[in-house]
């Protein structure tokens, strides 16, 4: 019986079209700063529930958050019906593809405490998650086994948008409700979706550049993992506004897999080729903090940098803000991995959700660094959080040996 009525939310959900759209994303326009340098966070649903998922979001930085607006259709309990297996509780997973950062670390963290929330409350039984440690075929694997398992939710992040198009409609096929988020997957047969903007993340650090410069000036990129969906779509953003600025330009670029040593190296070749560059374009890990320590181990004075709120490039700006340094740092919330797994739960309990979920792209600057920076934190930790004091001092503090 469960795998028929969960087929209801797999058929129904697939009928709503993706038509959300980023809040306040006008063009290209540079949004203002947050008065309170809120994170993104997940779209509102529309009916009142007393599951634990209040409780939940309540106790969060994300429940003082605005959502983004999305399509206008729901998935109503008319059509997705009330699933909950026998009220044993729901089996969940996360279907992850790496753990080679720091933000993924932090994001499974996340979910998994979401998880133990859950198990406490009874709403969930049981939970798994994988890690295929970057291989698509493994992960693809993962989907399949996941499904064997007879779990009721899968929250994906996929290595690979087309790649896992295949497991992600044999899981709803087979009755499993899949949301898709971080990396998108390129098919409308799932449960939901709760994306970041990147084109817009792109978009936020070039036009804040773009300012700084007066619209003028030589700048390096340095981007994420080639071929990744998240990294192409900054890259792209970015460009779109630099191509509006015909006496900027972009004199080198390097793809450095958001990792500090890789992007040092490649700024310090940059250094020793460019005697002039006006600005960095960072998209985002940890490796604006390796252009910082690149530019003055080769005595060159700082310039406007991008980066992404990464502690150790928060407490490296902290630190340089006397001397006038002046920086952006976009926020891909490390939550979201907790967040599609409230959504889902959603879905399942029949309550009305969006289908195609937008997180705005909110941002630290210079006036709102002291809410964001964790000076007594690892290089490690990433901002905002939703993990307790005492998790992240187990984690990212002095006695965990970061």
């Amino acid at each position: 019986m469960k795998k028929s009525v969960k087929k209801l939310i797999s058929l129904g959900m697939t009928a709503v079209l993706l038509t959300g759209i980023l809040a306040g994303c006008g063009g290209e326009k540079t949004p203002a700063p947050a008065a309170e340098g809120t994170p993104a966070v997940e779209a509102e649903n529309t009916q009142e529930t007393e599951s634990a998922q209040e409780t939940a979001e309540a106790e969060s930085p994300a429940a003082e958050t605005e959502a983004a607006e999305t399509s206008d259709e729901l998935i109503t309990p008319e059509t997705a019906g009330n699933v909950k297996p026998n009220n044993q509780g729901y089996k969940v997973a996360l279907c992850n593809f790496s753990l080679a950062n720091t933000w993924r670390v932090e994001m499974q963290e996340t979910f998994i405490h979401q998880c133990e929330q859950y198990k406490e409350q009874g709403i969930i039984s049981e939970y798994y998650v994988t890690n295929s440690d970057g291989d698509v075929s493994q992960q693809v694997s993962d989907m399949a086994d996941l499904v064997t398992k007879d779990v009721d939710l899968i929250c994906l992040t996929a290595a690979s948008a087309s790649a896992l198009v295949p497991a992600v409609e044999d899981a709803m096929e087979a009755g499993v409700a899949v949301v898709n988020f971080d990396c998108a997957v390129d098919t409308d047969d799932l449960t939901a979706k709760l994306i970041l903007d990147n084109e817009e993340f792109g978009r936020v650090d070039a036009q804040w550049l773009a300012d700084q410069l007066g619209g003028k000036g030589k700048i390096i990129l340095i981007a994420g993992q080639a071929g990744t969906d998240n990294a192409e779509k900054r890259v792209n953003g970015a460009k779109n506004v630099i191509a509006r600025y015909p006496d900027m330009e972009i004199i080198a670029e390097s793809y450095c897999d958001n990792d500090y040593a890789k992007a040092k190296a490649a700024v310090e070749s940059m250094l020793s080729a460019y005697p002039e560059i006006d600005g960095v374009l960072s998209l985002g890990g940890a490796m604006t903090r390796g252009a910082i320590d690149a530019f003055e181990e080769a005595g060159r004075e700082l310039v406007p940098m991008c980066g992404e709120a990464n502690n150790g490039y928060l407490k490296v700006w902290h630190d340089r803000v006397d001397q006038g340094f002046q920086a952006i740092a976009p926020i891909s919330p490390n939550t979201s991995g907790a967040m599609a797994l409230r959504l889902g739960i959603d879905a399942l309990e029949g309550l009305n959700i969006k289908k195609d979920n937008t997180l705005t792209v909110n941002f630290v600057t210079n006036e709102t660094l002291e809410e964001f920076v964790r000076m007594d934190l690892s290089d490690s930790f990433w901002a905002p959080t939703e993990l307790p004091e005492e998790k992240l001092q187990e984690l990212f503090g002095e006695e965990a040996g970061n």
